[in-house]
């Protein structure tokens, strides 16, 4: 017998935590659009309380342009029809009942019938703490949360990357609990998520220890006072600088526990923290044999296709900065060129989730785990979509109406080029950087050290070219290194058989209102009408002005608040 989303869905109360992201907003736009009769939406929004949090849910999220489909469709009724169907909840997954009083806890999860959680702190490699707290901790308190319903439903959204370090096929019925990437590489070991947890938690525990030791305390105190001294404080006021000394640890403390997440992370084989505490956050719920529970695995999301509208797109994406640097004028970008790049439009990963949530509705038993991945049945290489990168370049710098018409038309001639990772290396940003860098030493050495007149002048005019470019390159190495696991290294072939099957099993009239059809998209269009023309329009003006800066205070790329 098909599935029926709209009779399954009609008078459903979901609660759905995660709704003010990316896939977040859409898929909740989605769901209110097309199933219009659903019941009612618990939507959480972090936030001080719970004035403030319905303050930025009618703000910063109906005012999205991701609504812009339900204010059309309802005109002046737009916000009745809001206020009829999402009632906005202040919580964060890191508190116990998400920060909610217990017995108002339990009154809404009585009358849920399924959760959709999509929260996740999707830094690549955030402290330790921070990632445990959001994908981890998160998971236990959720479900812990869904315990309290009278009959416990879990749609969980992962992501396709906790596959880690590894490459081929990647099969949706592989094991959940205990997988480690290098699992046929560590004969014999065992991995246990619980045990994993604890670990982490100590681990912690002994960055605080260090921060204690006291040549570390010493360093503390002469970071702060000589940050005092540069900005013109006085550093012998030991109550101003007590609370400097303090940050100068949190920050430590922070930067230490990141770097044993990433070395454990690494060891274990995972690309980074994000894709190891996902995983973890996977395991832990797979284990719960009290609960109908799916895992929705998106590979990377990129720019809808229809829904809201085609090109939507926001935020830090997977593909921003290879778009960024190319238009920039870096000429060559280090690829593996036969490898696919397993993009998927946000609109078909929310009718994946959706999807989810009626098979988990209409099923004790459904299958764990759903990739929303484009690999198998439509796959598009890096050499390709490096071409086309280059093709959107060309046609971007002859319609730019701004700036001096010649070196436009230049710009537009000089076409980013696939290369291994050497020639890049040999010939591009590293090597640049490294000639910066014994430049920057140059100036150092031959700076005047009496008052310097014009000299002085010039040698600091150079320098201060020398450090630009410097930072210039660096920029671009870090957002290529950040990305090197996903464009070079690891050739996944992501396979969608559940989401096939789920699909087929919609009743044909209604699949339009779950959109899955990633074998029909023509990526040529895709990428040159509808994702580079969404990207230069919503993503990448934010993006050049966070870059700029990164280039005054020399820090590294932003990191995204959305890898995937």
């Amino acid at each position: 017998m098909k599935l029926s989303p709209t009779e399954t869905l009609r008078g459903k109360t979901i609660f759905f935590i995660g709704g003010t992201g990316f896939v977040g907003k859409v898929t909740l736009s989605m769901l209110l659009h097309n199933f219009p009769e659903i019941g009612r939406v618990y939507a959480t929004v972090r936030a001080r309380d719970e004035n403030e949090s319905r303050t930025r849910f009618w703000t910063s999220i109906v005012t999205s342009h991701t609504f812009d489909p339900l204010r059309e469709k309802y005109g002046d009724g737009f916000e009745d029809f809001i206020r009829e169907k999402v009632v906005p909840v202040n919580g964060d997954v890191g508190n116990e009942f998400l920060g909610l009083d217990e017995a108002e806890a339990r009154k809404i999860m009585q009358d849920t019938d399924i959760i959709i959680n999509g929260a996740g702190n999707v830094t690549f490699n955030p402290p330790l703490e921070s990632a445990l707290r959001t994908n981890v901790v998160g998971s236990n308190n959720i479900i812990k949360l869904a315990r309290m319903m009278k009959k416990p439903r879990l749609v969980h959204v992962s992501t396709c990357f906790v596959a880690g370090k590894r490459s081929g096929a990647i099969w949706e019925n592989e094991p959940v609990v205990g997988y480690f990437p290098r699992k046929n590489e560590l004969v014999g070991t065992t991995f246990d998520v619980n045990r994993e947890v604890e670990d982490c938690a100590r681990l912690s525990e002994q960055a605080r220890a260090e921060a204690d030791d006291a040549v570390q305390a010493a360093k503390f105190r002469e970071l702060a006072r000589k940050r005092f001294i540069e900005e013109g404080r006085d550093p012998d006021d030991e109550s101003e600088l007590k609370s400097a000394i303090f940050r100068e640890r949190k920050m430590w403390i922070r930067e230490r526990t990141t770097e044993l997440g990433a070395e454990r992370a690494d060891y274990w084989g995972w690309t980074n923290i994000y894709t190891y505490s996902k995983s973890l956050a996977e395991q832990i719920i797979a284990q719960q044999d009290d609960i109908v529970k799916v895992l929705v695995r998106p590979s990377i999301v990129e720019s809808s296709v229809a829904y809201p509208f085609p090109g939507w797109n926001e935020g830090f994406t997977t593909t921003a900065p290879l778009i960024l640097i190319a238009l920039r004028g870096q000429p060559v970008i280090p690829v593996n060129e036969k490898l696919i790049l397993d993009i998927i439009p946000v609109d078909m990963v929310a009718g994946v989730i959706l999807g989810a949530a009626v098979k988990a509705l209409q099923e004790d038993d459904p299958p764990l785990v759903f990739q929303a991945s484009s690999g198998d049945s439509n796959p598009n290489n890096m050499k390709r979509i490096v071409g086309l990168v280059g093709l959107y370049k060309r046609q971007h710098f002859e319609e730019k109406e701004t700036g001096n018409k010649l070196v436009n038309r230049l710009a537009g001639a000089v076409e980013a080029t696939p290369v291994k990772q050497r020639a890049y290396e040999l010939t591009s940003a590293p090597m640049l950087n490294k000639l910066a860098k014994s430049a920057d030493s140059i100036m150092d050495r031959v700076t005047p050290r009496w008052g310097g007149g014009r000299i002085g002048n010039i040698v600091a005019d150079l320098k201060k070219s020398t450090e630009n470019f410097k930072e210039s390159t660096q920029a671009t190495m870090d957002a290529f290194a950040m990305f090197k696991p996903f464009m070079i290294d690891n050739e996944y072939l992501y396979r969608s058989d559940n989401v096939r099957d789920l699909m087929s099993s919609i009743k044909e009239k209604e699949r339009a209102l779950l959109p899955w059809y990633p074998e029909k998209l023509d990526w040529y269009d895709y990428w040159l009408n509808i994702h580079f023309p969404g990207m230069r329009k919503w993503v990448l003006p934010t993006l050049e002005e966070e870059l700029k800066a990164v280039e005054k205070t020399r820090v590294h790329l932003p990191r995204p608040d959305r890898p995937f």
